[in-house]
């Protein structure tokens, strides 16, 4: 008897995985990244250890009975206009109208100036300074990671994300465009939350130097495309695709 056979007869048959199964398991890993990435981002300041909890689940708030947080009662709108755009953040950073290709998932008004996209696919964006844009071939972003697009450190990441691994939410309640979001802050990283969909958050994380006025305009500016959300939530296992 062979060993499929022998394999069979102790367990039975063997089933293959379905493809909803893979997807939501590839999903899980990109979240355990986006997550391990938070840290990374943050691991340098005095609030490593309160960036790892907040990675995982934030405490405070309520989460609105269709799983959205709950507005606060006086409820900050995000700044309209090109004042944001204008205004000189400490670091000495002023949003600019961004020119170069859109990403195919999203669309975005403003950029920091003298930044470029240096990753784009469904799951999010890097946003790096455009030193970082042509990598020489000597270079090697193991050792210098501001080369590596999944490295956020210096740096803003998008990227979408199954809202109940947030947990429920501490942090400035906002409306920005048309979603509620929780702006909160770990260290000096600034992470915008923007629902963009009951089951899905759009997730800003800034670990450049910008005002709280110009995260907002970032949000503001930031349009998730439908299909990038659909995929995203069959991705985790949400909805079937």
């Amino acid at each position: 008897m062979d060993l499929h056979s022998r394999l069979e007869r102790f367990g039975g048959p063997v089933e293959s995985a379905s493809a909803e199964d893979i997807a939501a398991d590839l999903g899980r890993g990109r979240s355990a990244v986006r997550r391990r990435r938070t840290v990374q981002a943050t691991a340098g300041s005095a609030f490593a250890v309160a960036a790892i909890v907040a990675a995982v689940a934030f405490v405070g708030g309520t989460p609105g009975t269709d799983g959205v947080p709950n507005r606060a009662p006086a409820v900050a709108q995000a700044p309209t206009g090109s004042s944001a755009a204008t205004e000189v953040a400490p670091g000495g950073l002023t949003l600019v109208d961004y020119r170069g290709p859109q990403p195919k998932d999203f669309t975005i008004d403003k950029v920091p100036d003298g930044y470029f996209v240096q990753n784009d696919d469904f799951t999010g964006l890097t946003i790096a300074p455009d030193r970082f844009k042509n990598p020489g071939p000597d270079v090697n972003p193991s050792t210098e990671p501001m080369y590596d697009p999944r490295v956020l450190t210096g740096k803003i990441g998008v990227y979408l994300e199954r809202k109940d691994y947030r947990g429920e939410l501490s942090g400035e309640k906002l409306t920005v465009g048309d979603y509620q979001a929780v702006l909160h802050t770990i260290g000096t990283t600034q992470q915008l939350l923007m629902a963009v969909a009951p089951e899905v958050y759009a997730t800003i994380q800034v670990d450049v130097p910008l005002s709280r006025d110009q995260v907002l305009a970032l949000g503001a500016g930031l349009h998730v495309h439908q299909e990038a959300i659909n995929k995203t939530a069959a991705a985790e296992g949400i909805i079937k695709k």
